[in-house]
């Protein structure tokens, strides 16, 4: 029988309700949460990320949120060291951490293995930024077939980001970032995760809620709180804080690239897709608990978990 302490994940695609569950699992049992969201993590980024009301977030403590300034850089790297420490401090209270959300390159980062890639160096990105420049972006992604053929394989041609950290890590280090990632340590080798997973299965019924949701992020001012972030922070369409769905969208708009019209139509289309790219990714692990989650309430969908878990 093993040892470990267990860590529970509540893991879905947007708009499958985790927080609300979270939230009423928080209210019965002795968890803390941890979101595994790449941008609930940026401080100020409210209506967009649907983060939980503020008397939420201070009544029941919620750790990974509000962290980041929206100027400011985050990484998958970033992450998992910050939330290896955590979970320690959970355990170390006598309570269970609860890990919700939808980001999957953090999920599989940190059941795969916690790299020790190194730390961002502007001057590099300064000199791969002119290189882009100088020869495109298609070429410095080619490059990537000689010196780091798995992220070759692995990062799109267009994905700026993911091309620019592969190509700084091998200038810092002369090493392909699969280096990095083969000498990682999992969680599982500390901990015990029960993993839960959220899955819609009606594509009807689920294309329906995005589209609620989209509705409301603007009815709820997204729009007037990208104004506002512009004003307040050095950001543009570049920085990372915006690359969020949403966020990205709205700064288009802002800049006069697309009509309110198509900002709502872009929005839409995006969060689809990354519901489908969400999906596509947890139908490669197997988790402890799998719930259809179509014409179930939040009760029922609790009710489940808790029958089909034990809980301290």
């Amino acid at each position: 029988m093993s040892n470990k302490k267990e860590i529970l994940f509540l893991v879905g695609p947007t708009c499958t309700g985790k927080s609300k569950i979270a939230i009423a699992l928080l209210k019965k049992y002795p968890f803390e949460v941890i979101y595994m969201d790449a941008s609930t993590v940026y401080k100020n980024l409210n209506i967009g990320t649907d983060k939980p009301e503020k008397e939420i977030l201070e009544k029941h403590h919620h750790h990974m949120v509000d962290i980041v300034e929206p100027d400011e850089s985050f990484n998958v790297n970033s992450y998992c060291k910050s939330v290896e420490g955590i979970l320690d401090l959970i355990l170390s209270k006598g309570k269970v951490p609860l890990i919700v959300g939808g980001t999957m390159m953090y999920f599989n980062r940190l059941l795969q293995g916690i790299d020790s890639l190194p730390e961002r160096d502007t001057m590099e990105r300064k000199f791969i930024n002119y290189l882009i420049v100088r020869y495109s972006l298609s070429a410095i992604h080619s490059c990537l077939k000689i010196i780091d053929y798995d992220s070759y394989k692995r990062i799109n041609v267009n994905d700026l980001q993911r091309i620019e950290r592969a190509i700084e890590v091998y200038l810092l280090t002369g090493k392909p970032m699969s280096h990095f990632f083969t000498k990682s340590k999992s969680i599982t080798g500390k901990y015990n995760p029960k993993i839960v997973f959220l899955f819609p299965q009606n594509r009807d019924s689920y294309h329906r809620k995005i589209e609620q949701r989209t509705s409301k992020i603007f009815n709820d001012g997204l729009i007037d709180e990208v104004i506002d972030l512009k004003k307040k922070y050095q950001i543009n369409s570049k920085s990372q804080s915006m690359k969020s769905i949403g966020y990205r969208q709205t700064m288009e708009y802002l800049d006069g690239n697309i009509s309110e019209k198509q900002l709502y139509e872009k929005c839409l289309y995006a969060t689809r897709q990354l519901a489908k790219r969400q999906i596509t990714w947890m139908k490669k692990f197997k988790a402890d608990l799998q719930i259809d989650i179509d014409h179930k309430s939040y009760r029922e969908i609790i009710e489940y978990i808790e029958t089909n878990l034990h809980f301290p």
